[in-house]
């Protein structure tokens, strides 16, 4: 197999290719003054499989493209099978058709990836509300989970007394539960209303007494404003120092100030970002082990 970085993931790509002692092929791009883009592959994959790497985060939209672009000209020029580990998967928020006339976005993205005859998907922390990820794609996908080892790194560096885990709203339960696989604490479910594409209202019941340290554990990080209304919720409790473990930091507009709330962020390097502790590659690495695609 050869490793294809496209990029929004070539740093990703280039340690996969060095863990797995694979070929790494580069992807040129730029764009044109009107505002195309321009993809050459730097490399030959005739008879070869490959592994596109890209995630999808901060520029979604020239993001998808490059990648489109990337497998058709791959299958074009005579790769054999595949394979596309993109880390971070957007649009998946936009499951379902809240209001009359509104696009089901994933749906449409699902259908433009498998267009672009990429044969399997592997992905991290796909954000599931209702719908899961097989249930979207019609080819193989492998969700892959960052939230065990975020709660390694978390019991390895951090020394909490009696710390609080906490989910933001009724999705992100599925995060807290599997980070309870590594980290034995009490946690809570909030419940969150959305009341416009940034502001939020949290709240709760049930927090037990006493409670100083919290670890607030959800899968994305977009502008941060659900964060800060758990921080100030809590605080509001008598939490005096707050955490948040996150799998994906797109820190988009206003998040900087919206987690200010915090005493510090762990995440992973699914999007770059100063916080990043976990690297996806070697999430990648384990599960194509375990699975010996090159068997």
């Amino acid at each position: 197999m050869k490793i294809i970085g496209c990029s929004g993931s070539f740093y990703t790509a280039k340690q996969i290719a060095s863990g797995l002692k694979m070929e790494y092929i580069p992807v040129q791009t730029r764009k044109f003054p009107d505002g195309e883009i321009y993809v050459r592959i730097e490399g030959r994959v005739e008879g070869d499989d490959v592994l596109i790497v890209q995630s999808l985060g901060r520029n979604p939209n020239d993001l998808l493209v490059e990648l489109i672009f990337t497998s058709k000209t791959a299958r074009e020029i005579g790769a054999n099978k595949i394979y596309a580990f993109l880390p971070y998967i957007a649009y998946a928020r936009q499951d379902a058709r809240f209001k009359e006339g509104e696009c089901i976005s994933i749906n449409v993205i699902a259908d433009l990836i498998e267009w672009a005859e990429i044969d399997e998907i592997i992905t991290v922390d796909f954000h599931m509300h209702r719908k899961s990820p097989e249930e979207i794609f019609s080819i193989p996908i492998h969700n892959l989970t960052a939230m065990e080892d975020l709660a390694e790194y978390v019991v390895n560096n951090y020394r909490f007394e009696k710390p609080l885990l906490v989910g933001p709203d009724e999705e992100s339960e599925q995060w807290v539960k599997t980070f309870l696989k590594k980290m034995n604490a009490p946690y809570i479910i909030l419940r969150k209303t959305r009341l416009g594409d940034e502001a939020v209202e949290v709240v709760g019941e049930g927090l037990p007494k006493g409670i100083r340290e919290a670890i607030v554990v959800d899968d994305i990080i977009s502008t941060g404003g659900t964060l800060r209304e758990t921080a100030l919720f809590l605080k509001k409790k008598g939490v005096k120092s707050i955490y948040a473990v996150v799998t994906h930091a797109l820190l988009a507009t206003s998040s900087q100030y919206n987690l200010s709330e915090y005493s510090g962020i762990i995440t992973t390097d699914s999007v770059v970002n100063p916080y990043a502790k976990i690297r996806v590659s070697d999430l990648f690495i384990k599960f194509y082990r375990r699975n010996k695609y090159d068997k």
